[in-house]
């Protein structure tokens, strides 16, 4: 079975990326940085990761040896590795969608709100207008998303335990204010998401962070303790983009 994972900010998604790359399986990550990147996709597992992008209407990969992982062990590098902000690469992508084929055939998306075609900054308020007013800004084939999400098991992240969720957001900035803003507009995305899913008729099942069950996946290794507890890296990583 094929996942999609939509964890946002410290929605659980190194966890799950790190478990897929344990069992040596395949992983996309989609961008969620803002325009200030261009439309591109990353897969991992193995050594080398595959990274596809628009240039000039057409979409290219590029193979590249990635830092994120060593040995299956996750590293302080982020997902960022490898793009090329201030080349060609487009910013306003007309034919990368027809690369979702490829994407839909590996184990785990992670961050997929790119395929329903909205593409910016995960955690704002502008990010959020888009899908409330449901107004794309990436051309994509709407029918095929649908129809791949519907053959897949689609899981949202969410956490009980609010004081930490704060506690975890605090992490990511050291102005107070600006973490705020991250945690209210993510858990807004939460319910965007579960809107967009009931719209299109799309199963999908809500998965409790605070009491994570990854046996969910059905992979046979597990996640080493030490790696569930590790947060303190991964805040200092998102605090960077």
């Amino acid at each position: 079975m094929k996942f999609t994972y939509w964890g946002a900010i410290r929605g659980g998604k190194f966890q799950v990326w790190q478990l897929y790359e344990i069992n040596g399986k395949k992983t996309v990550v989609l961008p969620q940085s803002g325009l200030k990147w261009p439309a591109y996709a990353i897969i991992y597992g193995g050594e080398f990761s595959h990274i596809l992008y628009e240039e000039n209407n057409q979409i290219k990969t590029k193979i590249h040896k990635h830092t994120v992982f060593e040995d299956g062990v996750y590293k302080n590098n982020f997902s960022l590795n490898g793009v090329e902000r201030y080349g060609n690469w487009s910013k306003d992508p007309q034919v990368f969608y027809k690369c979702f084929d490829r994407l839909f055939e590996q184990d785990v998306i992670i961050c997929p709100w790119l395929l329903f075609g909205y593409y910016g900054k995960i955690g704002t308020r502008e990010y959020n207008e888009m899908i409330e007013k449901r107004e794309p800004n990436m051309k994509v084939d709407m029918d095929y998303t649908i129809e791949m999400l519907k053959q897949s098991r689609n899981l949202i992240p969410y956490r009980t335990d609010k004081e930490r969720e704060t506690k975890l957001f605090q992490m990511t900035d050291p102005i107070p204010k600006i973490c705020h803003k991250r945690q209210k507009h993510s858990e807004r995305l939460i319910s965007l998401t579960q809107g967009l899913f009931t719209e299109y008729e799309i199963p999908y099942e809500m998965f409790n962070l605070d009491d994570a069950d990854y046996s969910i996946f059905g992979l046979p290794k597990h996640l080493p303790k030490n790696i569930l507890e590790e947060e303190k890296n991964v805040g200092q990583i998102l605090s960077s983009q």
